[in-house]
């Protein structure tokens, strides 16, 4: 349930009070809450606004809500499209999207800080300087949404999966240092004072799955680096959306290099950015901003440094209204999606009996055992 539209007949998009006073002013009727629209503007409203997500007309206004005891607004009055209804796959179909954003669109008039104040005064000077406009805008979003309905795969890989490829590397890790292949441990090695059990039990247990090899090197392979919290992230986003279906990243791999490579250096080459430093390097306005000159460019770098280096010789003269509008950043979580899609396509499953450490445990406790040596730690 989108808090903006996008109006067909005064091409722009608007929240719902500015919505309202379009209507009121074209219409020559005042109105006076939201409650009391007059039915002739709620059936213009229904075929002029578009939902800014998926593109679906119909739409009804929804008064917000406000908390009786502050008077404080608690939900900002928003969109809601029921006739036809939303396009598939729109973020906006639910209720619990009222008055949320969706995490790949980008408001380019928020100011809440030193670099989206920056990336607000850029755009607002493109559109004021003809470089793109809110249509360009949007028809960017629409793009978006047809490449993401059109490349669309249901996510089966198994959450356990990053925990079992962690488990047979620290495993491989652990054997470091053990008796080398073909050495049997007897009686007088066993005695050594340092005898390390914990890498023997590791390599054993290692030699019980001769498969354990083959699977690393895929992984190696692919360069499928991940540990720590890249691995919980992974894990996390593996369990949300396990059946589901979702975008496959890969479709925008092309984009997604050359818009990093933009970003990074208008990150490099705009003084009120590089003041930032880290921060513009990875912020998702300054990504959504660089794909926008990229689409508007055609995807041709050069043509967007040069649209770019228009707008910063004209900064300071455009209205800051202008940025008013809801730009999009369609590489949001790109790296651990395109990971995940990945390690989803080679298709290893995950044994049923998987705890590698337990495994290595059991084996360490009865090597102890057999050959008389202290036991394990506590």
């Amino acid at each position: 349930m989108p808090l903006t539209a996008f109006s067909t007949s005064q091409p722009g998009e608007r929240d719902v009070d500015q919505v309202l006073a379009r209507a009121s002013a074209q219409f020559g009727q005042p109105y006076s809450s939201v409650d009391a629209i007059p039915e002739a503007w709620r059936a213009f409203l229904r075929t002029d606004l578009q939902c800014p997500g998926c593109f679906a007309t119909g739409a009804e206004v929804v008064r917000g809500s406000v908390i009786s005891k502050t008077g404080k607004s608690k939900r900002q009055s928003f969109f809601r499209f029921t006739t036809p209804g939303h396009n598939p796959y729109c973020e906006f179909d639910s209720d619990e999207a009222a008055n949320f954003t969706p995490e790949n669109l980008v408001s380019f008039g928020e100011s809440r800080s030193n670099l989206t104040r920056v990336v607000r005064d850029l755009v607002c000077t493109g559109i004021d300087q003809g470089v793109f406009s809110q249509v360009t805008i949007r028809d960017m979003r629409e793009w978006f949404y047809k490449k993401r309905v059109s490349s669309l795969f249901e996510v089966t890989l198994d959450p356990r999966w990053f925990s079992w490829i962690e488990g047979l590397r620290r495993a491989r890790h652990a054997a470091t240092g053990s008796l080398p292949d073909g050495v049997l441990l007897t009686q007088d090695i066993a005695s050594l004072p340092e005898f390390d059990w914990r890498a023997e039990a590791a390599r054993r247990v290692l030699d019980q799955h001769p498969e354990i090899k083959g699977i690393l090197e895929i992984v190696a392979g692919q360069r499928l680096w991940f540990s720590g919290e890249s691995a919980s992230q992974l894990e996390s986003l593996a369990r949300r959306s396990r059946g589901r279906m979702v975008f496959d990243p890969n479709t925008l791999r092309i984009e997604y290099g050359k818009t990093v490579a933009l970003a990074q250096f208008i990150a490099r080459n705009h003084a009120p950015l590089k003041a930032e430093k880290a921060r513009s390097l990875a912020s998702v306005s300054v990504l959504a901003f660089s794909a926008l000159l990229l689409f508007v460019s055609g995807w041709d770098t050069t043509k967007a440094i040069t649209s770019f280096i228009k707008i910063v010789s004209a900064l300071g003269h455009a209205d800051p209204e202008l940025g008013n509008v809801m730009g999009l950043n369609p590489f949001h979580n790109y790296e651990t999606w395109n990971t995940m899609k990945r390690i989803q396509d080679l298709q290893l499953e995950v044994p049923d009996n998987s705890d590698i450490k337990a495994e290595r445990v059991a084996m360490e406790v009865a090597l102890r055992a057999q050959f008389g040596a202290p036991p394990m730690p506590a």
